[in-house]
């Protein structure tokens, strides 16, 4: 008799274990093995590098008027923040250092790995399974999954759940590295 009540519970630890694993792996060598394709400037000094596995690269080079990703497709989000010059004296806003041309110049890199993994075919959030990691160490970051990932790419449900949809097209056609700028601060979705 207790053979089967060890095994029933073995059986729900093995199971909590498996539903609080991140939904997607950990993507070793993700600088080179997946393709930058943007970068992402936002007002409050946040700058993000855009990534797509190949699969997505040559499914777009195939079908450039392509609105649905293939099964496989990872993407990835790499965050940093600007240096900090000071504050303006009016608004006391940070303001950060940039290039002539108003890119960011990085002070540091955050560690903040984001990523989206298309885990079937169709258009909708269910085609998606979302995860972050520490790039450095790459132990899971603490969200709450799907959830904290899911409630902000449902506003992108028209371009396969990725805000920058527009940006990996051009970086397609064009061959490169696409720059955008964001005037909405923290994790509020950007038109590109």
């Amino acid at each position: 008799m207790l053979a089967p009540a060890g095994l029933l519970l073995g059986g729900v630890l093995i199971g909590q274990a498996l539903a609080q694993a991140p939904p997607v792996s950990f993507p070793l060598d993700y600088k080179s093995t997946l393709v930058k394709y943007a970068v992402v400037d936002r007002s409050d000094g946040v700058s993000r590098d855009l990534y797509a596995s190949r699969e997505a690269i040559e499914a777009l080079k195939r079908d450039p008027r392509l609105r649905e990703l293939p099964r496989g497709t990872l993407l990835a989000l790499d965050v940093h923040s600007a240096k900090v010059l000071g504050r303006d004296r009016k608004t006391r806003a940070f303001v950060y250092e940039a290039t002539r041309d108003g890119h960011l110049i990085r002070s540091k890199d955050e560690r903040v790995l984001h990523l989206m993994r298309k885990i079937q075919p169709g258009s909708g959030s269910q085609n998606w399974a979302f995860g972050g990691f520490d790039p450095l160490t790459a132990e899971p970051l603490h969200l709450q999954l799907p959830g904290d990932c899911l409630l902000c790419h449902q506003a992108a449900v028209v371009s396969d759940m990725a805000f920058s949809m527009s940006l990996l097209k051009r970086f397609v056609e064009t061959g490169a590295v696409q720059y955008g700028f964001c005037v909405h601060p923290g994790r509020q979705s950007c038109a590109f």
